[in-house]
Parts: structure tokens; sequence; C-alpha cells
């Protein structure tokens, strides 16, 4: 896994760090100076951010900035939630 470290004040420092690859996003020099609460303000920004570009899971924008890393990623997703499809045969 990739871990985005430093400078993230905002929900675009956040979407920035994992479409380059980030997994995972540290934010502690924020929670230092604005306190807890900042988290859920990132998570409403980038929430935001994500609705207006029209994605839904966080996953699908790991790696968006890296066609090779996103493309991988997303062919695993879509393999692994078609094998716990349930298939219905109607004779």
């Amino acid at each position: 896994p990739i871990v985005g470290v430093g400078g993230v004040g905002c929900g675009h420092d956040v979407y920035e760090k994992l479409k380059a690859g980030a997994s995972l996003v540290q934010v502690y020099s924020m929670m230092v100076y604005e306190g807890p609460g900042v988290v859920s303000r990132i998570r409403h920004e980038l929430s935001e951010i994500m609705l207006e570009n029209g994605i839904r899971s966080v996953e699908d924008v790991v790696g968006l900035d890296h066609e090779d890393i996103y493309m991988r990623k997303r062919l695993e997703r879509i393999k692994e939630s078609r094998s716990t499809e349930s298939v219905i045969i109607d004779e």
C-alpha cells in the first residue's frame, strides 16, 4: 500500500493523493491545528469532489492518474464482485 503523507489540509489534497496512487492518507498536522473535527470537514469536501466527478467509491479514485494501476485494480474489483454474485437460473 502507498500512504499519502504531508500537506493534507482539505479534501482536494486527499483527492490528489488518492489519484496519485495512495490507498491511505495521513492527516496529522491539521489535527494538531484544528482538532479532530478536521477529519469530518475533509471527508465532506472529498465526498463533494467525488460526486462532482461522478465517483461513488474511494476505491475508484486510487491510482486514477496512472491508467495501468487504475485499470488493474478496477479489473480485480470487478472480478471479485462477480465471483461473489449469486446466479439464478430459471428453468
